[in-house]
């Protein structure tokens, strides 16, 4: 799983957002967030599988910008939005979604 900031700012998935990396994901997140705002953006458009802990971490991105700041999910392919939409995450995270 590959991690980064585009020029807005939008935090970038690209690979896998799955249990076996998601301790790496975590740290890497974590380290990003405190150095931005607690408005957060992600772009997921180039997520290729991602199974409970992936969600896990989106509704957990979504709490943490909660109160002061908001989650944003810029893109998303169709496979992980069918994804989120047949585990119910679609209704925690509904006002993240594109």
């Amino acid at each position: 799983m590959e991690i980064s900031t585009d020029s807005q700012g939008t935090i970038v998935f690209k690979g896998n957002l799955v249990v076996t990396n998601i301790e790496s994901i975590h740290s890497e997140i974590e380290s990003l967030l405190e150095e931005s705002s607690r408005y957060i953006t992600i772009d997921l458009s180039q997520v290729d599988e991602i199974d409970i802990a992936g969600l896990q971490l989106l509704y957990s991105l979504k709490k943490t910008s909660e109160g002061d700041g908001a989650l944003h999910i810029l893109a998303i392919n169709q496979s992980i939005r069918d994804i989120i939409d047949l585990s119910g995450f679609n209704i925690p995270l509904k006002e993240a979604l594109p």
